[in-house]
């Protein structure tokens, strides 16, 4: 018993001084707000618009993947190895370029298909897209901010920023959702992104100036062997994310029921927090490790069945006391949601259990396997979702929420094994 109290403490301690409680913190404080701002906005407008956010943001989730080209993730790669300050500095400055390019060269490809109704056939949603899909170039450069003090290690003013960000964002979306609508949503979430992203840009750059004299091609190069591999990982993995709401918006036409399905679905988010701060604070420490396999699967192993107990225990939690919150604050406006909550939140925890394998699956430089266990999802989706929702409308996308997690973490667990069995490792 003092043996396994002294190693729970020795863990705890361990993922204190890496930062752990201090990102944790301001997830749940980013979470809190995001929330929040649901709630605020879910009473606000009608489930018909809240639909139409959802299906915006989805498009956007995907176009950004696509705009920022995986330059986020090469930069949190080579700025968490052992090169010196000058490199890195030159690394993000080429990142910075690359993506500013890419996102312009994006937005205006999205603005041409919307005008061809691409998208939706909805008058509101091909009105409001060129509003909603601006944030794939001025968030796109505040990701690559935020992935270079990552990598450095600045996990507090990380976490500060992102909180700023996030509370920024909420306040400015709940004052102009009021007075103008879902009109004035696009507005606020237009101007938090390019006040955050000067912002962040001027904290970064006051000690490490922006430049063009770098070697251009070289740094492409560089940058292309890593973020290649996760850019294609990344698009299949949200793809087939949102391949729900993408196949919603085509085939469901009652803009009402797309609302409560997607209110439910952004409740989600809460059983995220947990996953998503365990990887965005072992992806750097992955990378700098000193590759010996069994220093690195006892690590793996000790964050790992951490991941699976909180998991567990935040799906019941959230099961219990979710539909008693929401009820508390609507009433009977989104009693619609609540079936659909059921087996989404099911299914998206599932997923979860593959966050620190993914990272650590970067952290050894093996992204392909990441690509590789997102292709077999999408692919197990696209053929599992339209059957479902045909069948079954709206409620078979939720039940499909869960076949979609079962395969991604057998896949996951499969390819991870691959990547442990083919790095190199020092005896």
């Amino acid at each position: 018993m003092t043996y396994n109290s002294f190693k729970i403490k020795s863990l705890l301690k361990n993922i204190q001084q890496k930062g752990f409680f201090h990102l944790l913190s301001a997830n749940v404080i980013i979470q809190l707000f995001a929330f929040s701002s649901q709630l605020f906005v879910a009473g606000i407008l009608s489930p018909d618009d809240i639909g139409r956010i959802k299906i915006i943001q989805s498009y956007l989730s995907i176009f950004s993947i696509i705009a920022g080209m995986g330059f986020n993730a090469s930069t949190l790669k080579i700025c968490s190895e052992k090169r010196t300050q000058q490199d890195n500095i030159n690394s993000l400055n080429a990142a910075l370029i690359f993506t500013i390019i890419s996102t312009v060269i994006v937005y205006f490809i999205v603005l041409v298909l919307n005008y061809y109704n691409f998208f939706s056939s909805d008058s509101l949603i091909k009105w409001l897209t060129p509003l909603g899909l601006f944030p794939l170039i001025s968030n796109s450069i505040f990701i690559i901010y935020t992935s270079y003090l990552q990598a450095k290690k600045e996990i507090k003013l990380f976490s500060s920023i992102s909180v700023y960000n996030k509370l920024l964002s909420i306040i400015a979306l709940i004052c102009f959702s009021y007075f103008w609508g879902i009109k004035g949503y696009y507005v606020a979430y237009n101007i938090s992104f390019i006040l955050m992203s000067l912002i962040t840009a001027y904290i970064v750059h006051k000690t490490n100036k922006f430049s063009f004299k770098i070697d251009i091609k070289n740094k492409f190069r560089e940058h292309w062997v890593y973020a290649k591999a996760n850019f294609f990982a990344s698009i299949i993995a949200e793809t087939s994310a949102l391949l729900d709401i993408v196949l919603i918006s085509f085939i469901i036409k009652d803009m009402y029921e797309i609302g409560f399905y997607s209110f439910a679905l952004t409740l989600t988010i809460a059983l995220k927090i947990f996953p998503t701060t365990v990887q965005q604070i072992v992806i750097p420490y992955f990378s700098s490790f000193d590759k010996n396999k069994e220093n690195f699967m006892k690590v793996f192993n000790e964050y790992n069945r951490l991941l699976y107990i909180v998991v567990f225990v935040s799906l019941i939690l959230f099961l219990v006391f979710t539909p008693l919150f929401i009820n508390f604050f609507f009433g009977e406006k989104y009693n619609n949601s609540f079936d659909f909550l059921i087996f989404l939140s099911i299914g998206w925890s599932i997923r979860n259990l593959n966050q620190l394998q993914s990272g650590a699956i970067f952290g050894l430089g093996k992204i392909k396997y990441n690509a590789y266990t997102v292709t077999f999802v999408l692919i197990g989706n696209l053929i599992i979702y339209p059957i479902a929702i045909y069948y079954f409308g709206l409620m078979g996308a939720a039940y499909a929420s869960i076949s979609s997690g079962i395969i991604m973490w057998i896949a996951s667990g499969y390819f991870f094994r691959k990547a442990i069995k083919n790095s190199v490792w020092k005896n």
